[in-house]
């Protein structure tokens, strides 16, 4: 919809999805996601200080795109391991599992967290296409030329 070039957009966005895989947390994420949305992909301030925190805040792609396909093969996410510990109950399967299962977690929540901070990207790129304040030339500048206006 922003019609950016996918590649330039994860060269560019590549900070705020290490942040986010490390850390595992949206929050953690949100000053380099906004230096990114700002000094990177070429967003206005005014677009990335209302998406960026908005997104952290709500924007959870990955966890409906990821949990439930990993709740489909038993795994679950740590922060809803009591709730889904009373759905397994519900259903009157082995609660066992959980125990092997949440090893793996830490795992799986890198990459729900790192979908989450690039769909809020992705939602500031889509909010100044829309406004018409997507600077497409900017955008499409080199990295080595992005380094030299941060540094002049």
């Amino acid at each position: 919809m922003a019609k950016v070039n996918p590649i330039k957009f994860f060269k560019k966005a590549y900070p705020t999805i290490a942040v986010a895989f490390t850390t595992r947390s949206s929050y953690a994420t949100l000053p380099v996601n906004l230096e990114v949305i700002t000094k990177r992909l070429r967003v206005s301030p005014r677009i990335a200080s209302f998406v960026a925190p908005l997104g952290a805040t709500m924007n959870f792609n990955g966890c409906g795109g990821v949990w439930p396909a990993v709740v489909a093969i038993f795994v679950v996410p740590g922060p809803a391991a009591i709730s889904t510990t009373v759905v397994l109950t519900a259903l009157g399967l082995p609660l066992e599992g959980m125990g092997l299962v949440l090893g793996v977690e830490a795992l799986i929540d890198m990459g729900r967290t790192a979908v989450n901070a690039t769909g809020t990207t992705v939602t500031a790129l889509l909010v100044a296409e829309s406004e018409g304040e997507l600077d497409r030339e900017a955008f499409n500048r080199d990295e080595e030329d992005d380094l030299e206006l941060a540094t002049a």
